[in-house]
């Protein structure tokens, strides 16, 4: 073998070593996490910043690395032709390279580095990102004629730019690290909280007209105090002929100091006034107004002007962190038994869990989620009202109370004889 022949051994093995490296740079930077070289730039690692320069401009570096994996791939399959030419004759070293090559590139070009780069992206990242910058300088010219070419094309063909990431997807990112235990889950349901409150109309969070305690303007102050006493509300809303009028409201620490003081005063003369909010507002937008005006409670309006209930500070602190007990709240189980022989079961308790510890036999059918207040809307087809009752497995689900479109509370009721059929019966009041 003459000297030439084995010169070009050398330089294709090379090049091999070459592909590999831009075959590795490509996969170690798309697998790499943004965030957490973001991170690790924040904390003063030089290598990271410079990493993320690169990341930021995507299109120029996977151009680069195209050029450069294209440029020595196809300078080695060109030797390696010359070379087997040399040796085996030119038809037979023509088939002979393409067969070697192909399997050379596959394997130590492409498949073996990729491979690594994808196990420890950000570790690579940091180990070659100085000769990555460097080439990416070499090339700029290159790169900045194909930016130019693809822009043009990517206009002519009317591409837009893809949103970077949706919330839906985001959600699915945070149950992905909540998998990894990354986070916990009660971190990873307030941070899904918090995407979807700006999203969450206050239709969906209100007390219920039905639900809502409210006092007469005409109330003497011992109908008041006898209010405030029994049901431990710091706010009573007051309203003048009926609930579908609400004026304004009272505050239980006014009240109990002006009677603490004997001072004489009506229910009227207390009474402040009271905001008004339309059913479509987000209750991250009543959140900011309640930040700013001090006001905590707000009347919920219809399109049409009229009273659909109440919704307060508290209403919607729940909907991030979930239910919120002080010392007057009377908390219960999931899952309580009654004298009577019924079981009192929150809206967001486990309907399986629910329906084992009654005796009933559920069937969920079609039903695809756990809770209680989700399987009497998906059987009631439709927000369900206070009186409502579904029949499933043997046992009567009736709906007590309600919170905007959710049942809050359900009675569960086990028949004495299960009926074959199931039905749902829409008996609100």
């Amino acid at each position: 073998m003459d000297p030439l022949t084995i010169a070009y051994i050398v330089i294709i093995a090379l090049l091999l070593v070459c592909s590999a490296f831009f075959s590795m740079s490509e996969t170690a930077f798309t697998s790499a996490s943004q965030v957490r070289l973001k991170k690790m730039a924040k904390d003063g690692d030089k290598k990271a910043e410079k990493a993320v320069m690169i990341l930021e401009n995507y299109d120029k570096f996977l151009t680069t690395i195209l050029i450069g994996n294209n440029l020595v791939n196809i300078a080695a399959t060109t030797l390696a032709t010359l070379v087997f030419a040399v040796l085996l004759g030119e038809a037979t070293g023509s088939v002979a390279s393409t067969v070697v090559m192909t399997l050379l590139v596959l394997t130590f070009g492409e498949i073996t580095p990729k491979t690594l780069a994808k196990r420890h992206p950000e570790k690579y990242v940091l180990k070659i990102v100085g000769v990555v910058y460097a080439i990416e300088v070499v090339f700029t010219p290159l790169s900045w004629l194909f930016g130019k070419l693809t822009a043009f094309i990517g206009k002519r063909a009317g591409g837009e730019e893809a949103v970077t990431m949706t919330e839906d997807e985001l959600e699915v990112m945070i149950d992905e690290i909540q998998d990894d235990g990354v986070i916990e889950k009660v971190e990873g349901e307030l941070i899904k909280s918090a995407i979807r409150f700006d999203d969450t109309p206050v239709s969906e969070v209100y007390v219920p007209r039905m639900d809502v305690v409210a006092m007469d303007v005409r109330s003497t102050v011992q109908e008041a105090g006898r209010i405030f006493s029994d049901t431990g509300f710091s706010r009573v809303p007051v309203f003048d002929g009926s609930i579908d009028n609400i004026v304004g409201v009272v505050y239980a620490k006014e009240f109990y100091s002006r009677s603490f003081n004997n001072e004489d005063f009506a229910v009227k003369d207390i009474a402040k006034p009271v905001k008004y909010v339309p059913e479509t507002m987000s209750i991250a937008a009543i959140f900011n107004d309640f930040q700013k005006t001090k006001v905590h409670i707000a009347v919920v309006l219809d399109s049409y002007g009229g009273t659909m209930g109440i919704v307060t500070l508290e209403d919607i602190l729940e909907e991030l962190v979930g239910d919120i007990w002080d010392e007057s709240d009377d908390i219960q189980p999931d899952v309580s038994p009654q004298q009577d022989g019924s079981w009192l079961v929150k809206g967001t308790a486990n309907i399986y869990d629910a329906m084992e510890k009654v005796g009933g036999d559920f069937d969920p059918g079609e039903y695809e989620d756990y809770s209680v207040m989700g399987y009497v809307f998906y059987r009631l087809n439709r927000a369900p009202v206070r009186g409502d009752t579904v029949h499933v497995g043997g046992v009567d689900i009736t709906v007590k109370s309600v919170k905007g479109r959710r049942a809050v509370e359900c009675v569960f009721f086990k028949r004495q004889e299960a009926h074959s059929g199931e039905s749902a019966e829409g008996s609100g009041e």
